[in-house]
């Protein structure tokens, strides 16, 4: 930019800053004009310097010169065409603008139809894990449990809800969530004294308590290793546990889509929440396995997934099949890849046909499905 244009401009911002002032002093040429005008119409025509008569009355006043006061009786009569042509207007607003507080306390939210994890956390600006981890206790750690007319705990931020027992203490508590006492603490939704004891804060039981940041561990029954070895401890799953398996068949860990259909529908995998993936199809298409390997579990589960069969690869590997309308293998039977186990359904905890697959790694734990389908 050249200097004349650079000169140009801060003229410009100077002349609107001075507008103003400018606007100021018209009105107050305008006012001293009309004052002339209306003492010499009253007087008429006078030497310079001598009295004259103004207004009805009659009274005597000297014309104002440059070093006499101004004073009211100076004034013209008040004109509005005058006054609105110099005013400077300003609008009135009764509205007063409240800028936005973060919000420390919890919400309660109804869980309408059509409504998922996901979705409310959005509406939130929370991670889907945050709502899993927040109402724990009403959806005992499964997303699917989800449904409307629920009345929802929605935190201020991500992290979880816990429930205070007597007897617990700040440390153990934190400990459990992955965080510091420091951190329950210090977060001023909680009400909590800084200069509390940890070991005995004097929660009341059954209060909650925000833990930010915290986190939550998948629960126990969907953390139970199936195997051929020791198939009997999926007994807490329900009564499709199967006794100690023999020999069979064992896979190459290489695996096949499960369904005819290679659709996602549903909740996809999300570690901490939705350890699985949800394929959509008709109801009573067939399920197949998708490795060589042999039945651990088929039968009811207790815990929300209907009807369930998992399959033992030999090879570290188990998948597992959930929400199934009916099942076609039993406890010890060998099955070979792409041969059917069940036929898709809804039992359990369910809000439309599909299947709920899982894969699980001896090493990896529960692993993301479409990592290893084809």
């Amino acid at each position: 930019m050249s200097v004349i244009a650079q000169t140009a401009g801060k003229l410009q911002a100077a002349l609107r800053r001075l507008r103003p002032l400018l606007q100021w002093l018209s009105l107050l040429a305008v006012a001293a004009a009309a004052l002339g005008v209306r003492a010499r119409v009253a007087a008429g025509p006078t030497p310079e310097g001598q009295p004259v008569l103004a207004g009805s009355g009659g009274a005597l006043q000297a014309e104002p010169s440059a070093s006499t006061p101004l004073g009211l009786e100076y004034l013209p009569p008040f004109s509005p065409e005058i006054a609105g042509a110099a005013a400077i207007g300003r609008a009135a607003d009764v509205h007063t603008v409240i800028p936005d507080r973060p919000r420390m306390g919890v919400l309660k939210y109804l869980v309408q139809q059509g409504d998922s994890l996901f979705g409310i956390a959005d509406s939130f600006g929370l991670k889907p894990e945050s709502i899993l981890w927040g109402n724990w206790y009403e959806l005992g750690g499964d997303p699917h449990l989800l449904s409307p007319g629920q009345e929802l705990y929605i935190l201020p931020v991500d992290g979880a809800l816990h429930r205070w027992s007597a007897g617990e203490g700040l440390n153990g508590v934190a400990s459990f969530y992955g965080v510091t006492a420091q951190d329950i603490l210090d977060w001023p939704g909680n009400d909590l004294d800084p200069a509390v004891d940890p070991a005995n804060p004097g929660i009341q039981d059954g209060s909650m308590v925000i833990v930010p940041g915290g986190r939550r561990e998948a629960p126990a029954w969907q953390q139970v290793r199936i195997t051929r070895a020791n198939p009997a401890v999926a007994s807490i799953l329900g009564p499709g546990a199967c006794s100690a398996v023999s020999g069979g068949s064992i896979g190459d860990a290489v695996f096949g889509w499960p369904t005819g259909n290679t659709a996602v529908t549903g909740y996809g995998y999300s570690p901490g929440l939705h350890e699985a993936i949800d394929i959509g199809g008709s109801a009573g298409s067939g399920i197949f396995a998708s490795d060589d390997g042999v039945v651990v579990y088929a039968g009811w589960n207790d815990w929300g997934y209907g009807y369930v069969v998992v399959v033992d690869h030999g090879t570290g590997w188990q998948t597992l099949y959930a929400h199934l309308s009916q099942i076609n293998v039993g406890c010890g039977e060998s099955v070979s890849q792409g041969s059917v186990i069940a036929g898709m359904g809804c039992t359990g905890n369910c809000s439309g046909t599909h299947l709920h697959f899982e894969m699980r790694s001896d090493s990896f734990g529960r692993v993301n499905p479409l990592q290893f389908l084809p």
